[in-house]
């Protein structure tokens, strides 16, 4: 694992995610067991709506360098039957020259296109006089930190997270199954902790079907109150983990309370 940075810098995601420090989502792990988390080679998140949303980032807060990252499955030869030779010596050719690039179907960039574009229309005026992705590193009582903040705005001390969602009306639930109310609270706590101003934590909302509907939509801070105080427990119970290498993989389960409600209701 690389050494821990001192500074707010700018990195790519294969070397932040190198260091070895705690993040938002290592959160989720340890809302399991600190068993997960030690582990969490094993439960890494792999699907198509994450390679979506990763490119619809890289559109909307790093356009310059989208063709870096990415690749359109758009070759000469692209639309050959795809059970001919031609085809597929033409597609090996140019998987070549892909390199470490993520492949997009057309199909799938544009969408990505068309989403980017909604954000840009909505909350582009949002995305000035800051820096995208950039890297923060600290230590909590002696326990090492790390956030990757989408945009930061450090004159205004705002927070900027842009997500991609199925339903914007469903936020307030992905709030609370993904981790986003103790994001507001870690990533502003990081950054605060290194002398950097980060009063406001805003996300940015975009659908992931059409019309790609999007909302801009400020944590509150009864909000970040509530994930300072989730995430602070994970935390302590990391630290005793550390301390004392005590496991309890163990949880208590039941049947629904609504059921259990029927029931003593009979």
């Amino acid at each position: 694992m690389s050494a821990i940075p001192k500074i707010m810098q700018k990195m790519s995601d294969k070397d932040y995610f190198a260091v070895n420090a705690l993040s938002n989502s290592d959160f989720r792990l340890l809302n399991e067991s600190v068993l997960h988390y030690e582990n969490k080679e094993l439960f890494k998140l792999e699907s198509t709506s994450l390679t979506l949303g990763s490119a619809v980032h890289k559109l909307v807060l790093e356009p310059e360098t989208f063709n870096d990252d990415f690749i359109i499955e758009d070759f000469e030869g692209a639309d050959l039957n795809k059970n001919t030779k031609l085809y597929k010596e033409a597609k090996k050719a140019w998987l070549d020259s892909v390199g470490d690039r993520e492949i997009l179907s057309k199909d799938l960039f544009e969408q990505v296109t068309l989403m980017a574009r909604n954000v840009k229309a909505i909350a582009g005026g949002l995305l000035q006089n800051g820096v995208a992705e950039r890297a923060f590193f600290s230590k909590f009582d002696n326990v090492p930190v790390k956030c990757k903040a989408d945009y930061y705005i450090e004159s205004a001390g705002v927070v900027i997270d842009l997500k991609t969602t199925k339903s914007i009306k469903d936020f307030k639930k992905s709030i609370l199954e993904y981790g986003y109310g103790t994001q507001s609270a870690f990533y502003s706590d990081v950054i605060n902790s290194l002398g950097y101003k980060a009063d406001r934590f805003v996300f940015i909302l975009v659908e992931t079907t059409k019309p790609y509907m999007v909302s801009v939509q400020e944590m509150q801070l009864e909000g970040i109150e509530e994930g300072r105080a989730i995430y602070s427990e994970l935390l302590e119970t990391w630290k005793s983990y550390k301390k004392d290498n005590v496991v309890n993989v163990i949880k208590t389960t039941n049947y629904p309370e609504w059921w259990l409600e029927k029931r003593r209701g009979a």
